[in-house]
């Protein structure tokens, strides 16, 4: 949804926000990767000075070594969206010293109106009467929003925010007042007999008017290309003047397996539940979709996307080193298929961060992604991990406001927010967006976990601990929460009542994956920093996701006044 106050800094006919980090010609958004951005906010903020080389790398990649060709690239592409192809109107290069940005800047707060181009695509109606179809509804949904999301001048509400309205039993108009839109799509989908048949209507939100209406039926096989048609007719009804490559991105399209693409749905459909069983549903959805149609990328990348979050500290489904590793070579087989898909990606991405501790190679990879799919929110989501890995969590709050803007009831991008002001030592904020994010989804075992640990970095114990045995009642008693409540006891000074949850991590990891950074929180709420470093090098061998939060995490602020910190740190390429 829209943001209001919006600092912007206006030239020509350009404009930036800093905190959107977008640019934007009228009301056309120029894709551009998040380092030319960045590059475009010193320049324009420079007020006309000229800005060394070596300012612009140290201030852009703040803690990567790159060379003068990583910063020309940018300069090349910024130079070609601002139609500046000789330097002579926007970035003048001054020769062995820097760059210049020429143009007339002018600073300003937008409160601006609604966007003239928004749209919602709410919940199509499962028409097959059989509640089993309903991931097929679901399915197409999320697909039809998906195409429409290429379409880059289009501000299109996200899934989360729109499966909210699911038999809500709302007027229209108050719908597209709260989603922020001007037009609202709803309509019906029936799979039978091998064909689909979609049904929609386009409205005008204000006034409930029908504009236009059309129901579209194919071979399933050919589902991609109705979908394709569906985007490329409703933008024509609201009149978005498509570009050539919006309309090469509409135009692709292929047969898919009827069968595959199914299970390709159900595999979403689970994964967007986000719980560890769900995620082995996932999985197996998934892997039947790839042995149906091999050369299904989307499938490979759904698998990808699993295996990723399977590995991942706070799911710990699997060992990172089982996980991780099938997590990359679906990601990579989902771009041998297909190299322009931005899911696949950013799935790649995640886990050289998550597990490979590689954050240039992440960094690549995610700005990739957002270069492909500007609107990707899990893209966004994920680079604000990677800038929290850096050290750098002012940057990775603007990060996660920008994804949040893009899928406001996220919830992974609702709990990046928090943990990156708490990592960010910005109790209070976080305590604050910990709480909304409960809101959203009451009972979230992740921001439970974020709001016990402000609090007791506020020295309130008391309250951080009610945090902690509500997360063990939510999930069901997960090791995460045995592992909170342990450092609870320890803060309190209960070393006995801490090292009994200890002995339960111990007696747990011999039925299922138990990830070691968890004894060490234990251990460094009891002060015992020989053993925590023991549990940290074992994190270390098991490849554990956690710890690429090492250099930010305030609770582990005194094992950084040790020597064998170093050690540690180096160990995970975060020095």
């Amino acid at each position: 949804m829209r943001q209001q106050g919006k600092h912007l800094y206006v030239f020509g006919p350009f404009r930036i926000d800093r905190n959107e980090r977008l640019l934007r010609r009228g009301a056309e958004a120029i894709p551009l990767p998040p380092k030319a951005i960045e590059t475009l906010l010193v320049l324009a903020a420079s007020g006309g000075q000229v800005v060394g080389k070596d300012e612009l790398i140290k201030t852009v990649w703040p803690d990567t070594f790159v060379e003068e060709g990583g910063l020309a690239r940018n300069i090349s592409l910024l130079r070609k969206a601002l139609g500046d192809a000789d330097g002579t109107s926007y970035i003048e290069t001054i020769p062995r010293r820097g760059y210049r940005f020429i143009a007339v800047v002018s600073e300003a707060r937008d409160e601006g109106p609604p966007s003239t181009r928004s749209l919602a695509v709410l919940p199509l109606a499962n028409l097959s009467g059989d509640p089993s179809q309903d991931f097929f509804a679901d399915g197409m949904t999320d697909e039809l929003i998906s195409y429409l999301l290429k379409i880059e001048s289009l501000n299109i509400s996200s899934r989360t925010s729109v499966m909210n309205y699911r038999g809500a039993g709302k007027a229209l108009r108050d719908i597209a007042r709260e989603l922020d839109v001007i037009w609202v799509v709803e309509g019906t989908v029936l799979q039978s007999g091998g064909r689909v048949r979609i049904s929609v209507r386009l409205i005008e939100g204000s006034t409930e008017k029908h504009l236009w209406a059309e129901t579209y039926e194919k071979d399933m096989r050919d589902v991609l290309a109705l979908q394709s048609e569906v985007a490329g007719d409703i933008s024509r009804e609201i009149r978005v003047k498509l570009t050539p490559p919006e309309k090469a991105k509409l135009a692709q399209s292929r047969t898919v397996n009827p069968e595959a693409y199914q299970d390709y749905l159900r595999g979403r459909f689970f994964w967007n539940k986000r719980t560890a069983e769900a995620l082995k549903k996932a999985r197996e959805y998934f892997e039947n979709a790839i042995e149906k149609d091999p050369s299904y990328a989307p499938a490979h990348s759904g698998l990808a996307d699993a295996y990723a979050l399977m590995g991942s500290s706070g799911y710990d489904v699997m060992r990172p080193r089982e996980a991780m590793p099938r997590a990359m070579a679906a990601a990579r087989n989902a771009l041998e298929i297909d190299e322009t898909l931005a899911e696949a990606h950013a799935a790649l991405g995640y886990v050289k961060l998550a597990y490979d501790w590689d954050l240039p190679g992440a960094e690549r990879e995610l700005e990739r992604a957002i270069e492909l799919k500007p609107n990707y929110a899990i893209a966004h989501q994920w680079r604000g991990e990677l800038l929290m890995a850096r050290s750098s969590p002012d940057e990775a709050t603007n990060t996660f406001r920008r994804a949040l803007e893009l899928d406001p009831l996220s919830v992974p991008c609702n709990l990046g927010l928090g943990w990156s002001y708490y990592f960010g030592r910005a109790y209070d904020l976080a305590i604050e967006q910990f709480r909304r994010t409960l809101e959203i989804a009451p009972g979230v075992p992740m921001a439970l976990y974020g709001l016990g640990l402000s609090y007791h970095h506020k020295n309130q114990h008391r309250e951080g601990l009610s945090e902690f045995q509500k997360a063990y009642v939510s999930s069901g008693g997960e090791v995460a929460a045995v592992m909170f409540m342990g450092v609870t006891h320890a803060l309190a000074g209960r070393k006995k009542a801490a090292e009994k949850e200890l002995a339960r991590l111990r007696a747990l990891s011999k039925q299922s994956y138990v990830p070691a950074v968890y004894s060490a929180f234990i251990y460094v709420a009891l002060n015992d920093l020989d053993r925590a470093y023991e549990s940290l090098h074992k994190a270390c061998d098991e490849r554990s996701s956690y710890l690429i939060f090492l250099n930010v995490q305030p609770f582990f602020e005194k094992l950084r006044a040790d020597p064998r910190y170093r050690e540690l740190s180096s160990r995970l390429k975060l020095i």
